[in-house]
């Protein structure tokens, strides 16, 4: 079974006014790896997703969608 993820990081750090550095220092990683997910390059890990929902205050399907 094939699992497609897209997300919607970029549109809902852009409504908080969050740059990809803020955000990357919220959750822990580097902003190189918050450029990685928006561009789908690599997906974060589970723990890593749950955690960029809560600091974009979005629930986390919202945020990552599997298709």
């Amino acid at each position: 079974m094939d699992v497609k993820i897209e997300n919607r990081i970029r549109e809902f750090r852009k409504e908080k006014h969050l740059s990809q550095q803020k955000l990357a220092q919220a959750v822990g990683l580097k902003r190189r790896s918050i450029m990685a997910y928006e561009n789908n390059t690599i997906s974060p890990t589970l723990e890593t997703a749950y955690k960029i929902a809560k600091v974009l205050e979005k629930e986390f399907t919202d945020v990552f969608i599997f298709k």
